[in-house]
């Protein structure tokens, strides 16, 4: 899931959508928070603590913290800054890598958490990773991006769709937004991805 944008009902209705599909792992690609809506910040971490949600840092939550933290006035309580401070900027799991928006952390540091995945970008991360995937958010439409013989490929991802991803690696995945009510389940024992809407 990803770009829930400080709605906590958002959260929540996604994680019980997937348990309910049998996922036993959860995993939220930024965004948690939005920077314009401080009011849901501790409601928001208090879902993803509480529904054992793993998670990378957005934009919105990094902007949200620093800001936060700056201010006398408080309103956030300290615990939800120091939770969103401490976000990581990339996972792995079962080898594919989850990120906000691109996956070059090394390089671009916290600004790998904006811009646009295109097909420079795209063709860096095939390059860098043969056979790899990437689950991503920022982008609020499911889309896959996969390397063809002609180029780069650009696939919006009905929802209810499976697809067997072991035909399209390396590939690029964005989750699409938790606020419009995507989410995607991952099978990483058969390699198999489906794009869900929820509501």
């Amino acid at each position: 899931m990803a770009d829930s944008h400080g709605d906590p009902e958002a959260i929540a209705a996604g994680a019980l959508f997937l348990k309910r599909q049998g996922c036993t792992a959860l995993y939220h690609l930024g965004d948690i928070c939005d920077s314009n809506r401080r009011e849901t910040a501790d409601a928001c971490v208090a879902k993803m603590k509480g529904l054992s949600i793993a998670a990378v840092k957005g934009n919105n939550d990094h902007t949200l913290a620093a800001d936060a933290r700056g201010r006398s006035d408080g309103g956030i309580r300290p615990a939800t800054i120091a939770f969103l401070e401490n976000l990581p900027l990339s996972l792995e799991v079962a080898g594919a890598k989850l990120v906000h928006s691109r996956p070059f952390v090394r390089r671009l540091g916290l600004s790998a958490m904006i811009g646009v995945m295109g097909s420079r970008e795209a063709t860096s991360f095939f390059r860098e990773n043969p056979g790899g995937l990437l689950f991503r958010g920022h982008s609020h439409r499911p889309e896959m991006i996969s390397a063809e013989k002609d180029g780069i490929r650009f696939s919006t991802l009905p929802a209810g769709q499976a697809i067997e991803l072991t035909g399209y690696r390396p590939c690029i995945l964005t989750c699409g937004a938790l606020t419009l009510g995507f989410v995607m389940i991952w099978e990483p024992e058969s390699d198999r991805l489906t794009c869900c809407a929820f509501r």
